[in-house]
């Protein structure tokens, strides 16, 4: 997005209800090492880290509750644990001129409209990841929204979906997550059983993948060339991919993937 689009659709006052890890990275991609941060909004809620946010940063601010954070605020962003919204969310007055970003998983627009009174506020729902602290992490984000859009865009870049049910895909495919840093810890602690120190296995394995990750910015080529091109045929890459990866293995990634899809929706 141009410095003159990002104008014409400015973010304004952001208020955040609801800080935790993923407020705390919104936050510091928003203002760490930025020369025009937006003022910021902090409920109370995690006032621990609300606190911490409001010293570090000049522009960030802790409200007195959360009806003070949706009226000081053009861009009101919830991000609160599903379980927890309507006690969070309970009575809040949200006017028809905010723009409302839900980060709850699981949540669809129509139910949250129903949660704020009926609000005629546009609500778009959004998949931020603690990557945006680091200005790295494209954010999926339904249905798009010029404001939405340029504040992602700050942020690492924003990918607008055209319907809830895609949004949902896209949550699944983050709850992957744990699961890639559970299979580095397989691997530092089989490296450990055959005797090196866990220190060293660590260190190797957090190198190897952090190179692996490096060569996913090359958009040229598919993810199966990207994993071809790291072959050798009947080398030791391709024993580990067919003898542990197999088709048993991918199936039941997909039957997990279905699943938890089925829930999101």
């Amino acid at each position: 997005m141009t410095m003159d689009s990002l104008k014409t659709h400015a973010v304004g006052p952001i208020g955040i209800i609801g800080v935790g890890e993923i407020a705390r990275a919104l936050v510091e991609g928003l203002c760490e090492g930025v020369d025009d941060p937006p003022e910021i909004f902090l409920s109370p809620r995690g006032a621990g880290a609300a606190a911490e946010l409001s010293r570090r940063y000049a522009g960030v601010h802790v409200c007195a509750d959360n009806q003070a954070v949706v009226d000081r605020a053009a861009v009101v962003v919830i991000a609160v644990r599903p379980g927890d919204r309507a006690e969070a969310l309970d009575g809040l007055e949200v006017g028809g001129d905010r723009v409302v970003i839900s980060v709850m998983a699981g949540v669809g627009s129509e139910e949250l409209r129903r949660t704020l009174g009926d609000t005629d506020a546009p609500i778009v729902r959004a998949i931020p990841l603690p990557a945006v602290r680091q200005r790295t992490s494209v954010t999926v984000t339904c249905p798009s929204h010029p404001v939405v859009t340029a504040l992602f865009d700050r942020l690492g870049g924003s990918l607008p979906v055209a319907d809830e049910a895609a949004l949902n895909v896209f949550s699944a495919l983050t709850a992957t997550i744990t699961s890639h840093y559970w299979y580095l810890a397989t691997l530092t602690e089989w490296a450990a059983r055959q005797g090196i120190p866990s220190g060293d296995a660590g260190r190797y394995v957090r190198s190897l993948f952090q190179g692996v990750g490096r060569a996913l910015s090359d958009e040229s080529r598919s993810l199966p060339q990207l994993a071809a091109d790291h072959e050798t045929p009947n080398g030791i890459n391709e024993r580990i991919r067919t003898t542990w990866f197999d088709a048993a293995n991918a199936g039941a990634l997909n039957e997990a993937l279905d699943a938890l899809l089925a829930d999101l929706m």
